[in-house]
């Protein structure tokens, strides 16, 4: 990003090693040549190379669906809830993930999309057990409650 770009006021987020934090500017000081900012915990920080900055964190509203995805985009659990209740049968994961990528419901950018919507699957009966909208019927195969 341009030193020139960056405004006091302004909330960005910041590269910090290999991690990325949002930072909000609170001042620029002429000795260091550097924004003081905030972070998210309070803590004053000192960033004297604007590189660093990555981009304007909230500017943009994006339309979001009921599981606040953007773009109309459903999460990986709720995709895998509507597939599973519309088919009214239990599912293998990988079948789940087809259809509802096939279908639009999701969008995840992986290279495994149905690794990741087991893992949320089983983490989510896992965690809510009886709560879960979930239910595992066998080896690899998950139903709708």
């Amino acid at each position: 990003m341009k030193a020139t770009s960056i405004q006091i006021g302004k909330t960005y987020e910041v590269k910090a090693g290999r991690n990325a934090t949002t930072v909000k500017v609170e001042s620029f000081n002429p000795k260091t040549g550097g924004w003081v900012c905030e972070t998210k915990g309070g803590k004053n920080i000192s960033i004297k190379d604007a590189t660093r900055f990555v981009r304007e964190v909230g500017t943009k509203k994006v339309e979001c669906a009921k599981g606040g995805k953007p773009n109309g985009m459903l999460s990986g659990l709720d995709a895998a809830h509507r597939v599973l209740a519309e088919s009214g049968r239990p599912m293998k994961v990988k079948e789940i993930a087809e259809i509802a990528l096939q279908n639009g419901y999701c969008n995840l950018q992986g290279a495994t999309p149905e690794f990741t919507i087991s893992a949320a699957l089983q983490r989510d009966i896992k965690a809510k057990n009886e709560g879960s909208r979930f239910i595992k019927t066998g080896r690899g195969l998950f139903a709708a409650r």
